[in-house]
């Protein structure tokens, strides 16, 4: 053992981040293959048809429209990488699957990175390699879906935020203002892929700010702020309203806080019909109005019975967030997600608390971090609404900790 450790801590940083890389490409790879649509046009139902169609828009010029109109129901990060996977390879499915390998491998190799930069070699190879089998991530690539893209860009918008508190610490040679600048550029792609990531961002300086790094956290906003805002004009000169990200806020809070539904209810889900009930929209609303209608909708019900659409609603929303399997999946499929996620909270929840309580600066402000962004996720989507897939980014975060289990002496 004492050998096998020796020659991990003599591989160089480099080779370590592309092993594993490798490894997570072709585990993604090989899963790919057993999913027969994967090498064909059809596309799952949810919001695949969405992000196919606007990114075969992009790429043949039409624009940022779907259906033939212009949207801005999800924002543009996952169909502009998509767009451009299109335009080099040609509009297929398919291409834009094995982009999404590629992004797996990735995040693994980022996870690796973060682990090893705490705790070493040995460290980073046993995280980044965990992350590479780990089930419900290499079930990603063969669905186009915004985690695909979210996941990594949230891993090292997380880990560059951490740097800024480190740097002159754990690391030498980097400007501050240099290293701020590119973190506030990955989470303002990071929010234009999945919207969570602003309120999450804006914690994150707010933690850099507290930890004595006021003018960093300043340059750090006011980049993410730049990033938005060209999509935030382009949906003002297209809505006439003030959409900072997506046309969504009202959607959001039907599903979080409409009328209860009668549909039957499944585990790992929350969806119309079965949690809320299927809204009746008028004809002819525009995007804007119809995002207005159903935002006042929510309001009512949540006003009419403030109780039902928001306290009781809680305990389903935390099992759907935190639970191991969906449950409409195969009872193999469960099994595995259950062993793996089951496997990553018993490997990485006591390193997090040793982190968190140790006097290792670098350790505990990476635990400090991470607790902020698993307490606001949790508490958000409690109080909205949430599905496996959203707990993804603590699981991507808890997989850093399983290194330490390796960490140097």
């Amino acid at each position: 053992m004492l050998s096998l450790r020796h020659r991990i801590e003599s591989l160089t940083p480099k080779r370590i981040v592309l092993l594993v890389f490798v490894v997570a490409f072709l585990i993604r790879l090989a899963f790919l293959t057993t999913k027969p649509h994967a090498f064909t046009h059809k596309l799952q139902a949810g919001d695949e048809p969405l992000y196919h169609g606007i990114a075969a828009n992009l790429a043949e010029g039409q624009g940022y429209v779907y259906e033939g109109q212009p949207t801005a129901r999800y924002g543009p990060g996952y169909p502009v990488f998509i767009a451009i996977i299109y335009r080099t390879f040609g509009v297929n499915p398919t291409f834009g699957r094995f982009g999404n390998v590629v992004l797996g491998a990735l995040l693994c190799s980022l996870i690796a990175l973060w682990s090893m930069k705490i705790w070493g070699s040995s460290a980073g190879l046993t995280s980044g390699l965990f992350a590479a089998f780990y089930y419900p991530f290499v079930q990603l690539p063969p669905y186009l879906m915004t985690e695909n893209l979210y996941l990594p860009l949230f891993v090292a918008a997380m880990m560059v935020s951490w740097w800024l508190v480190n740097l002159g610490k754990a690391f030498k040679g980097f400007s501050p203002h240099v290293v701020s600048l590119f973190a506030g550029i990955l989470w303002g792609i990071a929010s234009l892929t999945r919207a969570i990531a602003l309120p999450i961002s804006l914690l994150a300086s707010l933690w850099l700010a507290v930890r004595g790094q006021v003018k960093l956290a300043g340059i750090l906003i006011a980049t993410i702020i730049l990033v938005l805002l060209p999509w935030t004009v382009r949906n003002w000169l297209v809505f006439k309203t003030f959409v900072p990200i997506q046309l969504s806020a009202g959607h959001d809070l039907y599903l979080a806080f409409g009328p209860q539904g009668t549909e039957p209810k499944v585990l790992g889900h929350w969806n119309w019909g079965s949690d809320v009930e299927r809204p009746k929209l008028p004809d002819g609303l525009t995007p804007a109005e119809r995002d207005k209608w159903l935002r006042q909708q929510a309001l009512a019900h949540l006003r009419s019975d403030p109780m039902e659409a928001l306290i009781k609603r809680i305990p389903r929303k935390l099992a759907n967030l935190l639970t191991p399997f969906y449950g409409t999946a195969s009872l193999p499929n469960k099994l595995l997600t259950s062993l793996f996620y089951l496997t990553l909270l018993l490997l990485s929840v006591p390193p997090l608390i040793k982190a968190w309580k140790s006097e290792n600066f670098s350790e505990r402000t990476f635990a400090e971090l991470v607790l902020l962004a698993i307490l606001f996720t949790i508490a958000f989507h409690a109080i909205f609404y949430g599905v496996i897939r959203y707990r993804y980014p603590l699981d991507a975060l808890l997989l850093v900790f399983v290194g330490r289990w390796w960490k140097k002496a």
